[in-house]
């Protein structure tokens, strides 16, 4: 299998550029097609801008899990967390330096002040960029626990396919959140996608702009940007240590 470092980069690079027409759509197809009256425009203007620089940011999350966990596949467990860490600094990185350019060139004169003045914006691109690490950490985990049935083809695609069709979905349902949280708050703090497509979606929706007038309701993805951060954490720390567990409980042949 080809090393991580080597697929991973180029990729991250192409799921921003396949990840941006659908963030530039995303509000007029989810979220209000009729955008009426100038708090609905700017509620447009906004959502757009924030999905358009965190593009890619979502998939680049799994894309470090799988990382992690390929790495694992192939190195010792300290070794492997010693190489998956930087490499997802790495791919975040990558992700901000594509689709800045491209969500800057989409701007047009709408705005009067830089992305990067918009404290909100910065706020949730910061948190999901910090999440990779922790993603990254976690993939090791759940590489060493499945590691006999990541180095079978048989068994190690369909459990990528299963894993990216749960994340999917999970990501979703956060990215379709409104004005506030309207699932259970508690899935925000045990399944990180759903945290992290709802910290981009509450970024931009968290003002009811039906009302006259609009009023804020939303918290910004404030709370959902912590409970990634903690959750993903949780789940690096815990997948790690299961694993390790896991290998000491492992018979080790004795000589004859």
């Amino acid at each position: 299998m080809t090393h991580p470092a080597v697929w991973s980069v180029p990729a991250m690079a192409l799921l921003v550029l396949v990840a941006m027409p659908f963030n530039d759509a995303f509000y007029g197809f989810w979220v209000n097609y009729d955008a009426q009256g100038d708090a609905q425009q700017y509620e447009l203007l906004h959502t757009t801008r924030i999905f358009q620089y965190t593009s890619g940011v979502l998939c680049g999350q799994v894309l470090a899990l799988l990382a992690g966990a390929a790495l694992a596949s192939r190195n010792t467990q300290a070794r492997a967390l010693v190489v998956a860490v930087p490499l997802a600094l790495l791919l975040a990185g990558v992700a901000v330096a594509v689709a800045y350019p491209l969500a800057r060139a989409r701007e047009g004169a709408y705005f009067t002040t830089p992305a990067l003045d918009d404290p909100i914006l910065v706020r949730v691109l910061l948190f999901e960029l910090a999440a990779f690490p922790l993603y990254a950490a976690a993939g090791v985990g759940l590489g060493a626990l499945l590691l006999g049935h990541l180095r079978r083809a048989a068994t190690r695609w369909p459990l990528v396919l299963l894993l990216l069709l749960g994340w999917f979905a999970a990501t979703l349902v956060g990215l379709l959140q409104d004005d506030r949280l309207a699932a259970p708050y508690a899935l925000l703090w045990a399944v990180p996608p759903i945290a992290a497509g709802t910290a981009i979606a509450l970024a931009g929706l968290s003002t009811d702009v039906w009302a006259v007038p609009p009023v804020p309701v939303g918290d910004w993805g404030r709370g959902s940007s912590a409970a990634l951060l903690v959750s993903a954490a949780a789940y690096a720390l815990g997948l790690n240590l299961l694993a390790r567990w896991a290998g000491r409980r492992v018979p080790r042949p004795t000589k004859g």
